[in-house]
């Protein structure tokens, strides 16, 4: 529900929250969660009783083999866990990093429908993280589809990234995408990394130029290699996966980046939708 402020757009416009005041806020959060001993599955397992008041481990620990080890080797750093003792310490980066081991590792288990529970708990974590993460700087978002922090995307990004994977994609293509994706939109990537992230799109695309053109062409009719061009001539004119002398390397990076990786994901997005079409 909306109160009155929201509703009638009354907000601090220039409102926000510092990384100090962030961690106070989130250690709250991850109280009332962990309070409902919904990370326990996750650093504990699932034991069941047998006769006599027996208990065996139904289900290993996703945090194995101690939670401990499992935040060092995801952080590279000690005093991480317990969170309630070093959250005071964080950077930003162990901050984050924290937030996404927790939305990955949240839920319980039904032993009377021997079933997990884990989706309707992520989702009642991101929104209540995402209400802080939002008013944290110029605001960022815990992506639910994917599981990482980025910094706010605007609209045409968070359509691309909760795209449904289209049909004849392998996981090899889809892991590809996530993957690139993850690499751009993380809230600590730098300029290599972004690089990286459009010459994985474009890596995507080579092996199936020629099924691509095949398809673009039953749309609209112009000579192949056309469209081709107008694909491949970006990344190979622009320094992104070849480097000679002749290339563009003097341009605005940041927002051409940006759009590059918008394009990309676009025509892979439109290559299996239109695929699962046709056939």
């Amino acid at each position: 529900m909306k109160y009155y402020s929201e509703r009638n757009n009354l907000f601090e416009k220039e409102f926000s929250i510092n990384l100090k005041d962030f961690k106070e806020y989130f250690i709250q959060v991850y109280r009332y969660y962990d309070d409902r001993k919904l990370f326990d599955m996750a650093s504990n397992g699932v034991w069941k009783v047998r006769n006599y008041n027996e208990e065996y481990q139904l289900h290993p620990p996703k945090m194995a083999p101690s939670p401990e080890v499992y935040f060092i080797t995801h952080l590279n750093k000690r005093k991480v866990y317990p969170i309630w003792e070093y959250y005071a310490s964080y950077s930003e980066g162990d901050l984050f990093t924290v937030i996404e081991i927790l939305y990955d590792n949240i839920g319980t288990f039904d032993h009377t429908k021997d079933i997990f529970i884990v989706d309707e708990y992520k989702c009642e974590f991101a929104i209540d993280i995402n209400n802080l993460l939002k008013k944290y700087n110029n605001g960022y978002y815990l992506n639910e589809k994917y599981g990482y922090i980025m910094e706010q995307p605007n609209d045409s990004i968070k359509e691309l990234l909760n795209s449904d994977i289209p049909n004849y994609m392998s996981n090899e293509v889809s892991n590809q995408l996530k993957t690139s994706l993850k690499m751009y939109y993380r809230f600590n990537s730098n300029e290599e990394e972004k690089k990286k992230a459009i010459n994985i799109l474009a890596d995507i695309l080579e092996p199936l130029r020629r099924d691509l053109q095949d398809i673009l062409n039953s749309e609209f009719d112009i000579n192949k290699k056309k469209h081709d061009k107008l694909i491949f001539d970006i990344v190979n004119s622009f320094n992104i996966r070849h480097n000679d002398k002749n290339q563009f390397t003097l341009y605005s990076k940041p927002i051409w980046y940006e759009w590059m990786m918008q394009y990309y994901t676009s025509v892979i997005l439109t290559y299996y939708r239109l695929k699962s079409e046709h056939e």
